[in-house]
């Protein structure tokens, strides 16, 4: 018989063991539940991680809905006065950083001609950005797609790219399932994409020769500062600036999107700025769609350790402790509220806890009630391969390993067009 648990929350819901041992197919079940060999594997390679859910802890997530002071928020009006300016300074203060005040002057620099591309049903060309502050520059290059036959203005997704750069070249003679510009003309958007570490170098010992250091003057970044995951956020601010100017682009319907790393960066940056329709979140995990106190898979100890320049120092300190958080990731997802939503998980990347992405989504949902927005709040997830759309919200888990490819776009893609009513 398989196990069942009750987690205490601000909504209650089923978890099922995911080593119940059911012995089912994941075709037969109504609810997703992780692979039991996976989950054996991994727990036999990695011993001090769990991937067990009768070893995840009870706990209560901070209400979206309740201040900091313990007072409630009954309204839309104190949602936005209130509650949210309140959460955005705990998740700067906690997790991502506050981003600088220093005023910069930025210009945007062609560096090509348009050169057709998928046909000669786009054109792509490389952009560059020139941030200049008093006698000093930063650039970042990168690349834009347009749609050369469209009726009217078009959507657009902001690729952040966490990977490689994609230069113009490569777009002209190859096709690429991390960012499948084809696929993306084809369905009518505009895109745009920009390599994380050619803004802020991912690595630790990086930030001397990112933006990071170069709005700070060079000096070293205050506890509070901005690390990586906001500078990229930041980065795809700035992109968006550009599309503003075009006229084929209808600004406000303009998508981020990430993996991994990405997606956490494409949370935040959609949680930071107003202007982006909808956030789209593939695999990104503790930091990002996955909930810290579940303590499943990757955790905020580990994270910290191997990548320190994503987060505060702040963050770190709360590895073991995690329940004293003031906040966790489905204030960040109700932040984006009532914007559009879609996460999406995979069956063996268990160290991204995909129930733990789910579950942040669903209880975000009281946001979204407050606002009058239909939203994804049944705690059952869905089943493998059987996308689940509700309202501004969508989730997906498919089989395979950590990656980005072209059913994960073509899902999110379906979403997309559904929020921007271009069915």
């Amino acid at each position: 018989m398989c196990k069942q648990v009750f987690i205490s929350a601000i909504w209650v819901g089923l978890v099922v063991y995911s080593d119940a041992g059911c012995g089912m197919a994941q075709d037969e079940i109504s609810s997703w539940q992780a692979p039991v060999e996976r989950v054996q594997a991994l727990m036999a390679q990695q011993s001090t991680f769990n991937y067990l859910e009768d070893r995840v802890p009870d706990y209560q997530l901070p209400d979206p809905l309740l201040l900091q002071n313990g007072d409630p928020i009954t309204t839309a009006e104190g949602w936005y006065t209130k509650q949210r300016p309140e959460l955005l300074e705990l998740f700067r203060e906690h997790v991502y950083g506050r981003r600088p005040t220093t005023e910069a002057n930025i210009r945007y620099e062609p560096l090509d001609v348009p050169t057709p591309i998928c046909d000669g049903q786009a054109t792509a060309q490389t952009i560059r950005m020139v941030i200049g502050i008093d006698d000093r520059e930063f650039s970042l290059e990168f690349e834009l797609v347009l749609p050369t036959e469209a009726s009217r203005l078009v959507p657009a997704v902001v690729f952040i790219n966490n990977r490689y750069r994609i230069p113009v070249e490569k777009l002209r003679d190859e096709t690429d399932e991390f960012w499948p510009v084809a696929d993306l003309v084809e369905r009518g958007y505009a895109t745009a994409s920009f390599f994380t570490s050619d803004l802020d170098p991912d690595r630790a010992d990086g930030y001397a020769t990112g933006i990071r250091a170069f709005f700070a003057a060079g000096n070293a970044p205050e506890d509070d500062a901005w690390r990586s995951l906001s500078a990229w956020g930041w980065g795809a601010s700035r992109v968006l600036d550009y599309l503003e100017t075009l006229e084929k682009v209808d600004a406000r319907q303009v998508a981020v999107v990430g993996h991994s790393r990405g997606g956490k960066t494409a949370l935040w940056a959609v949680a930071e700025d107003p202007r982006f329709a909808i956030a789209y979140s593939n695999q990104s995990g503790c930091g990002g769609a996955s909930l810290s106190r579940r303590n499943y898979g990757e955790t905020v100890g580990r994270i910290t350790s191997v990548f320190p320049h994503w987060f505060v120092p702040k963050f770190a300190s709360y590895a073991g402790r995690e329940e004293e958080l003031p906040i966790d990731q489905h204030l960040l997802m109700a932040l984006i509220a009532p914007r559009a939503i879609y996460v999406a998980s995979a069956d063996e990347d268990l160290w991204a806890d995909p129930r733990g992405e789910y579950l942040s989504l669903v209880a975000a949902s009281p946001v979204f009630k407050l606002l009058q927005i239909d939203s994804m709040s049944d705690s059952e997830m869905p089943p493998l391969e059987q996308p689940r759309i509700a309202g501004a919200t969508g989730y997906h888990i498919r089989r395979g390993q950590h990656s980005l490819n072209a059913e994960d776009w073509q899902r999110f893609l379906d979403f997309a067009n559904i929020q921007f009513e271009r069915r």
